[in-house]
């Protein structure tokens, strides 16, 4: 018989809807821990601003740094839900997997890069702001990491702000056959069976961080437009890795 899992790493990729994930898994999974203990109860649950702080601060780089706080938890064990922007790990993986299912939610890729630049670009506080144009904000180190984002929390990347190889794409392609659940945001019903199926129940999801942006500024250049066929390359790895997932979901 198919026993369940019962403690959850969900791997949330930034502007992939996985605010509204964190939120419906501690709901859903754990309610008498969140009733009784509110968001204290979950104490892996990632604050992105003070571990992009804690690396700076080590001078180690970023996803290193959020690896060993995973790393942290995991050994720890004192919480069941495990959440936030972690990158994944394999050698992680490989040590938890049985007491452990692991999760991820991916979205498409263009989509997902022009939401986190109007994020960056019109969030009221400060951190990981912008106030650079498109075309500025795809030049540099920021922007072109969050064009090649999937690759950056799937393997782990030596340079995380160059164009990827195929190596990295396709290391990054095979780690998704560790994932438990791969969920697809455009296909949320089909994630949440996948959910059921693992963990036995369907999450609740809700809509949370809708993006800052002004309606009449979220304009998307043209699709034949230079800037857009540029952005096309820079993502041409996460593009691939989508598509890998979706396959892999059934989708």
């Amino acid at each position: 018989m198919f026993k369940h899992k019962k403690n959850i790493v969900f791997h949330h990729i930034p502007k992939c809807g996985g605010t509204s994930v964190l939120s419906g898994l501690a709901l859903t999974y754990f309610p008498f821990r969140l009733l009784t203990k509110g968001r204290g109860g979950f104490p892996a649950i990632l604050k992105a601003e003070a571990a992009t702080q804690g690396a700076l601060d080590t001078q180690c780089d970023i996803y290193d740094y959020r690896r060993k706080i995973l790393a942290y938890h995991l050994a720890r064990g004192d919480s069941p839900f495990i959440g936030g922007h972690y990158p994944f790990s394999s050698s992680l993986y490989d040590r938890y997997k049985d007491n452990w299912g692991f999760v991820i939610l991916l979205r498409d890729p263009v989509k997902r890069w022009y939401s986190e630049y109007y994020w960056n670009r019109y969030k009221d506080h400060e951190y990981g702001k912008t106030e650079l144009d498109m075309e500025a904000y795809l030049a540099s180190e920021q922007g072109r990491m969050n064009a090649r984002s999937y690759v950056n929390y799937l393997i782990e990347a030596s340079h995380p702000s160059a164009l990827a190889s195929d190596d990295e794409k396709n290391q990054a392609i095979a780690n998704l056959d560790c994932f438990d659940v791969i969920g697809i945001l455009e296909s949320l019903n089909r994630f949440r069976a996948d959910m059921k199926t693992v963990f036995g129940r369907k999450p609740f999801l809700f809509k949370r961080n809708r993006n800052p942006a002004p309606q009449e500024k979220y304009a998307i250049p043209p699709l034949d437009s230079t800037f857009h066929q540029n952005l096309l390359q820079h993502l041409r790895a996460d593009i691939e890795i989508y598509n890998a997932a979706k396959n892999k979901a059934g989708l």
